[in-house]
């Protein structure tokens, strides 16, 4: 389902009205949307799904470069996904002060939101370390849009083949998708494009080892090694495999990491 024009449309629009309002406005951030009262509610009811960040009038800093850096890298690959801007002044007129109130912003800036087109209540971004990255934003839409968010040791080939295999419970499945993929990794060019495989296939063979027959479920599986990981990585490693680490659990993701609501795809085939 499509909530409106795509980003460009949308972007275009809001600059020319910018331009006839107030000649020497500029935009906060390329990749973004800078919205105020007057507009907040007309874009993001447009979208599918809009990622907000609440914040001073005059952003910076690592997690503004962060937000702003993932919005540049991610217009032109979805038209459901808005990255945008407000920004909140406590001083002079207060612009857009109202909207801080409305939701419950706080001034401990940033805030950043997740808003859904269908008028549902939005998700704030939360993470347990409080720290905005590209990383964790994307960790973030991955679990709660169904879109495809692409994480580093991902392809989106693999995961939504990761997807089919917990939404289905019959072993015989396992084996074929398994099957799939070992197929896949055989026929790829190289070991850079090979190097995903096996972090994929590991999980599949672990869940079919532990949940074949009921005796535990997917999910159950899935997350008792992303605690095995991650109680791994608050040890002392090297470099390299804190990095492949991070990178599995990435890749956990891909089989467990979507919130309630989201649409299932349909089944993949390589």
């Amino acid at each position: 389902m499509r909530y409106g024009p795509p980003v460009p449309v949308v972007a275009l629009a809001l600059v020319a009205a910018s331009a006839l309002i107030a000649p020497t406005a500029a935009w906060t951030a390329r990749g973004c949307v800078d919205l105020d009262s007057s507009t907040f509610d007309l874009v993001t009811r447009k979208f599918r799904y809009s990622l907000v960040k609440f914040d001073t009038a005059f952003p910076y800093g690592d997690k503004h470069e962060a937000f702003t850096g993932l919005a540049l890298e991610t217009v032109g690959t979805t038209d459901e996904l808005l990255f945008a801007l407000v920004g909140i002044k406590d001083y002079g007129e207060q612009d857009n002060a109202d909207l801080g109130r409305r939701f419950a912003i706080p001034k401990e800036y940033p805030v950043i939101k997740l808003f859904h087109g269908d008028g549902t209540p939005p998700i704030d971004f939360a993470p347990a370390d409080g720290e905005v990255t590209g990383d964790s934003l994307r960790k973030f839409l991955k679990r709660h849009t169904a879109l495809y968010i692409g994480l580093p040791g991902c392809t989106e080939r693999l995961d939504r083949l990761a997807q089919s295999f917990v939404d289905t419970v019959e072993p015989a499945e396992w084996r074929d998708l398994i099957e799939q993929v070992e197929r896949a990794e055989r026929a790829e060019p190289d070991a850079a494009s090979r190097a995903p495989y096996p972090m994929y296939l590991s999980l599949m063979r672990k869940i079919v080892k532990e949940a074949d027959g009921g005796r535990r479920t997917t999910a159950e599986v899935v997350a008792d090694e992303m605690k095995r990981v991650e109680k791994l990585l608050a040890g002392k490693l090297s470099d390299a495999k804190r990095a492949e680490l991070k990178l599995r659990l990435n890749v956990m993701l891909s089989f467990g990491g979507a919130s309630s609501g989201t649409r299932k795809p349909e089944r993949a085939e390589l």
